[in-house]
């Protein structure tokens, strides 16, 4: 599939399709942003307020304050994730920080741009849970096999993250769940800033589809702060992947299902989620690039299998005129 088969595809996206002139007016998107952060910082304060003030209202002693709060969120700011109570709080952490930011810079975003907050979800009626789950196990199956094949590459000689945060079966079994629990919503939270608002946005000034992923990808991939070379890249064909999957099913449950599938696999095999810088890596290596190469692959295949087999797009509840390109056979596509 060459980009002019997925311009062609994808440029009639139903995601995009209200995406008017109020997106192009420059005060609306400076505002937007401005202020949207502002409130939004603001918001992730009071948030953190209010769960210091639990804090200290819920110790065992009164003697128990805002300083030996402080001294708590330090010790867990410097985790390894490996002890199981802060492993469940740090599994916590993204949505308790970006939520409350996300939420109001999305909210101010609609008022401002009289759109719906749906519209920064989904062109479906409703929000489609099923395409989530969808996205969730297709992805582990599809990604599954190249994490595995990354852990064996870089030769990692430390235990699962699943085996070391707990030497009980329910404590690991805990761990797991809170994992698929509490980083789904923290996808979807990036997801609705970068493939809902980002996307819509960018599409305001050029809808041209490839343009939309490698923007939104790079975006994605910078925001994390990791510009090791192999996880840069990497980091960047997953926020351009889902920015596929966003235009092609015409809304982002699939791939919030996707996001929260990588990092679920992620924590539980590979590494534990800490709140410490990521550590240098050597570069690129040509193992690193055939892996980039397959997940480009698999979420291709992934989103086209859920558009163009019949009876998993019924399951999904994706009806036609949400499919950006309609639901062509497979040869077309690939023959």
């Amino acid at each position: 599939m060459n980009s002019r088969d997925i311009t062609a595809l994808l440029s009639d996206s139903s995601f995009l399709v209200n995406v008017d002139e109020r997106d192009r007016t420059a005060w609306r998107i400076v505002v937007t942003v401005v202020a949207g952060v502002l409130v939004g910082i603001m918001a992730v304060i009071a948030t953190f307020a209010v769960i210091a003030a639990g804090f200290i209202f819920t110790a065992k002693s009164m003697a128990i304050g805002a300083s030996d709060f402080g001294v708590f969120m330090q010790a867990l700011s410097s985790a390894d994730g490996h002890d199981l109570r802060q492993a469940i709080l740090l599994l916590l952490m993204p949505t308790l920080a970006n939520g409350p930011l996300v939420l109001t810079f999305i909210v101010l975003a609609a008022a401002l741009s009289h759109h719906r907050m749906r519209d920064y979800l989904t062109s479906a009626p409703q929000f489609r849970w099923r395409l989530l789950v969808a996205g969730m196990v297709m992805s582990m199956l599809a990604i599954g096999p190249l994490l595995g094949l990354d852990a064996l590459v870089s030769g990692d000689p430390n235990p699962l993250p699943v085996l070391t945060v707990s030497k009980t079966f329910q404590g690991r079994a805990l761990y797991t769940a809170c994992a698929i629990v509490l980083l789904i919503p923290a996808a979807m939270i990036e997801e609705v800033l970068f493939r809902g608002w980002m996307l819509r946005q960018t599409a305001a000034f050029q809808k041209n589809p490839i343009f939309l992923m490698v923007f939104t990808g790079l975006a994605f991939s910078a925001v994390h702060l990791d510009f090791n070379p192999d996880a840069f890249i990497a980091r960047t064909i997953m926020g351009a992947g889902f920015a596929y999957m966003t235009l092609r099913l015409g809304g982002l449950e699939f791939s919030t299902g996707a996001h929260a599938a990588n990092n679920i696999l992620i924590v539980i095999f590979l590494e534990p989620l800490t709140l410490r810088p990521p550590a240098a890596t050597g570069g690129m290596s040509m193992a690193s690039v055939v892996q980039d190469v397959l997940l480009c692959a698999g979420y291709v295949l992934i989103t086209e299998a859920v558009a163009r087999i019949p009876w998993l797009r019924r399951w999904t509840e994706v009806r036609d005129e949400e499919l950006s390109g309609g639901s062509a056979q497979p040869a077309a596509l690939f023959g």
